[in-house]
């Protein structure tokens, strides 16, 4: 199941999430597809990658009987492939029963589907954070010039 452009995969996501639905989420990624977990949903912070590595990371999302609120702020496409740049909350209940909030930037990378449909490639839910950020680059030392 994928969506007819990449941001709605996003929306897509964000609509599973809150019917809470594990297979729905589960289906808004490709067979290979990579995701990295975060921290304050999984206890720590990893890669994982396939099928049945997505659906467990969908089922501690869903565990957490989520609202989810989504923005997508932009798209870049280049033929079979879409990189968009997410904001995202999810609202919900941690396993003591106590409000949580889960708030990020993200990267995904979404792959068309040989029906013409959008799914996620590769998700990075944090990608973007704004604390990545730096004031400005360091300099690019001899190194790295040499080619």
């Amino acid at each position: 199941m994928g969506a007819p452009t990449p941001e709605l995969c996003n929306h897509w996501l964000a609509r599973a999430f809150n019917a809470q639905d594990v297979e729905a989420s589960a289906a808004m990624y490709h067979p290979e597809a990579s995701i990295v977990q975060v921290d304050q949903v999984h206890g720590e912070t990893k890669i994982v990658r396939g099928a049945d590595s997505i659906r467990k990371t969908m089922a501690a999302y869903i565990d957490l009987r989520p609202h989810m609120e989504v923005v997508v702020h932009h798209t870049t496409m280049a033929g079979d492939f879409a990189m968009t740049r997410s904001q995202w909350r999810i609202r919900g209940v941690d396993k003591l029963g106590k409000p949580t909030e889960v708030h990020h930037h993200g990267m995904e990378v979404h792959r068309r589907l040989a029906d013409g449909t959008w799914v996620f490639f590769i998700d990075h839910p944090f990608g973007a954070d704004p604390t990545w950020a730096v004031a400005a680059p360091p300099a690019t030392d001899e190194r790295s010039r040499a080619f």
